[in-house]
């Protein structure tokens, strides 16, 4: 397929803004908490290079190659934590966990604010075909020009918050669903989920069983979103 730089740059700037948040709020809350790793590696910050720098691979090059195969960016950030704060405070572990996802769903909220208030007052108008990238337009159907740029980025932004939102809210190691069920429930619960995390082979596997229901939780959710703005 042809590489769209434009249609790529857009879709990347959104991706870093959205891990940045994610893994910023990560590392704020954890601070919060009581553990400074992530504040000693210089991640409770909004700037994007000590999360690049942290992350090279996962921030530049496997978007790079995603969107270039399948037109749509992947990515992984990671904000380290002390294993053995997490341990000694299940219960802040688990705030910490829910920050990340619940950061992207206050963004998602936002901007699903603006872009309703955008097409009432009519700054924005509905496309004759929305998708993940494109839900409103700028005036006149328009997608290009600076109303064309924001409106594209606006919608961009909005779902891939959603999206990585409530994947990581599946509550399947290694994603954060799993830090909050294990920090809030003890016993075996907590066990299991401290095994199943502990095992790479299981991580990849849970990425993957993931990534197979996501849609089935995602997609009700865009959906509605769009009967939102548009009604």
């Amino acid at each position: 397929m042809d590489f769209d730089f434009a249609a790529f740059l857009t879709w990347y700037i959104a991706l870093v803004v959205t891990m940045v948040f994610h893994e910023a709020a990560h590392a704020w809350v954890a601070l919060l908490g009581g553990d400074r790793t992530a504040y000693e590696a210089g991640q409770v910050t909004l700037n994007p290079v000590p999360h690049v720098q942290r992350e090279p691979f996962g921030m530049i090059v496997l978007p790079i190659i995603s969107f270039s195969f399948w037109g749509f960016p992947l990515g992984f950030a990671h904000a380290p934590y002390n294993p053995y704060w997490a341990d000694a405070h299940p219960k802040r572990a688990a705030v910490m966990s829910a920050a990340g996802p619940g950061a992207n769903l206050l963004i998602a909220a936002i901007l699903l604010v603006v872009m309703k208030v955008g097409i009432d007052m009519e700054w924005f108008e509905i496309p004759d075909r929305s998708g993940f990238g494109q839900i409103v337009v700028g005036l006149g159907g328009g997608v290009e020009g600076a109303s064309g740029a924001i409106s594209r980025i606006i919608s961009v932004l909005f779902f891939l918050n959603l999206l990585l939102g409530l994947f990581n809210l599946i509550p399947i190691p290694p994603l954060d669903g799993a830090g909050i069920v294990e920090g809030l429930f003890s016993g075996p619960v907590s066990g299991f989920y401290r095994v199943l995390r502990s095992n790479p082979m299981f991580s990849i596997m849970g990425i993957m069983v993931a990534w197979y229901v996501a849609g089935d939780l995602i997609l009700p959710v865009f959906t509605w979103a769009l009967r939102f703005i548009y009604a």
